[in-house]
């Protein structure tokens, strides 16, 4: 009685042969691609400020913010890429008031719209022609346009922490637990000039490229981005740590947020030209 030996199943191997040398072929056939591109998109913003932390009439609410419009400008080479683009951001939590016994009365936003300029370096995770997913690590210079904090509520009775100053207009009357205030609307407790014009953020995040053609590819964009610098002046927050009424609770404040984009791009594919290399040794010319 003979014994078969135990054949393997080549299948699977097929299966990796082939995407193996799909992989490489994507890789062997990437070339340099230059992009211009526009794009829009959102963010969701959270100013971490230690001061409004500990402020009994404040907690923050999860807000959307608006990146209405962008440009693009990408260089790819297999492997990696730089990528500028340039965008109008809106940035920024908004603060939910409450009253004493905890009932929504109002919001408390913090508005910065900017000019930002991130440039970024990409690291790809694949080459593929068709497709290029990159981790993405940019520094953004940020130009503000417009800073403010703007207070709307309700006649409530709010509590004041110690040392904070209450407004002495018609309507602010301090009680033995709490301050009666009146109805507020579009209050600019924080104007412009208590801001940094520049800012600078540190951001981290992955990008997809997408090609629909030779000329034309779509592009994802996920980041989320870290502010370095206190985004208000220091002789603003010099004045917060004085003793005595002062319009808030001192405390650091850095702005967070997690940016998403969707572009167009217009591609310039640069081709480099192929040489052919022979392996024989070059004829030898006889003597006459």
């Amino acid at each position: 009685m003979t014994t078969q030996a135990n054949t393997p199943n080549i299948k699977p191997l097929r299966w990796l042969m082939t995407v193996v040398c799909l992989g490489c072929f994507g890789v062997s056939h990437s070339q340099i691609v230059e992009s211009f591109g526009v794009f829009g998109g959102f963010n969701i913003p959270f100013t971490i400020d230690q001061g409004l932390q500990q402020d009994p009439r404040y907690y923050g609410k999860l807000t959307l913010r608006g990146t209405p419009f962008g440009v693009s400008y990408g260089y790819d080479h297999v492997g990696y890429g730089f990528l500028i683009t340039p965008s109008y951001i809106k940035a920024g939590q908004r603060f939910v008031i409450q009253n004493t016994s905890g009932g929504e009365v109002g919001y408390r936003d913090v508005l910065m719209d900017y000019i930002s300029v991130p440039v970024a370096l990409k690291l790809h995770i694949n080459d593929l022609s068709f497709f290029r997913l990159s981790m993405v690590a940019s520094l953004n210079f940020n130009y503000m346009i417009n800073g403010r904090e703007v207070e709307t509520y309700s006649a409530s009775k709010l509590n004041y922490p110690p040392n904070v100053i209450i407004p002495n207009e018609p309507g602010y009357v301090e009680d033995y637990d709490g301050v009666f205030v009146p109805d507020v609307d579009g209050l600019e407790y924080v104007t412009k000039d208590k801001f940094q014009p520049f800012q600078l953020f540190a951001a981290i995040g992955v990008r997809a490229d997408i090609e629909i053609n030779e000329d034309w590819g779509i592009n994802l964009d996920g980041r989320a981005n870290f502010g370095i610098f206190d985004p208000r002046k220091k002789e603003y927050t010099d004045a917060l740590q004085v003793p005595g009424d002062v319009p808030d609770i001192y405390g650091p404040r850095r702005e967070i947020y997690l940016g998403a984009m969707i572009g167009v791009s217009r591609l310039i594919q640069i081709k480099k030209d192929f040489k052919a290399r022979s392996s024989s040794s070059p004829k030898k010319k006889k003597r006459k």
